[in-house]
C-alpha cells in the first residue's frame, strides 16, 4: 500500500491516505488537503445547528402559523402575530423550506381531490 492508498479513519465515517489527506470514497483518490478556512467557508459565522428544544420551539410556532392559515382561508393578513412568532423562532432557510412545503403539499392536497386547474399557458403546452 502506497502513499496515495486510502485507508478508513478511526471513526468509519470518512476516508484518509496514508499522508493523512482526505480521500474520496467514490474514486479512492487523494489530494493536497483543502485549508479549514475554504472547506468550511459555506458555514455562515455563529450559525450552530439548533438544539432539540429550538426545534420544537420552531416546529411548534410553525404548526400554529400553519393552522391559522387553515382556519382563515389562507388569509396570511389574519395571522401576522404567529407568522412573526414563526420567523423568530426558526432559521431563514426552514423558513423558507417549510413555506415551499406548504405550498407544494397544498398543491398536492388540490390535486389528488381533482381540484387542479392548470393555468392558462399550462394548458396551451
Amino acid at each position: 500500500t502506497g502513499p496515495g492508498v486510502p485507508l478508513l479513519s478511526p471513526s468509519g465515517g470518512f476516508l484518509l491516505c496514508k499522508t493523512g489527506w482526505p480521500c474520496s470514497r467514490l474514486f479512492g483518490d487523494c489530494g493536497p488537503p483543502t485549508p479549514v478556512s475554504t472547506a468550511l467557508s459555506f458555514i455562515p459565522l455563529g450559525m450552530a445547528a439548533p438544539s432539540m428544544k429550538e426545534r420544537q420551539v420552531c416546529w411548534g410556532a410553525r404548526d400554529e402559523y400553519w393552522k391559522c392559515l387553515d382556519e382563515n382561508t389562507d388569509d396570511a393578513s389574519q395571522c401576522k402575530k404567529l407568522r412573526s412568532s414563526f420567523e423568530s423562532s426558526c432559521p431563514q432557510q426552514w423558513i423558507k423550506y417549510f413555506d415551499k412545503r406548504r405550498d407544494y403539499l397544498k398543491f398536492k392536497e388540490k390535486f389528488e381531490a381533482g381540484e387542479f386547474q392548470p393555468s392558462k399557458t399550462t394548458a396551451k403546452s
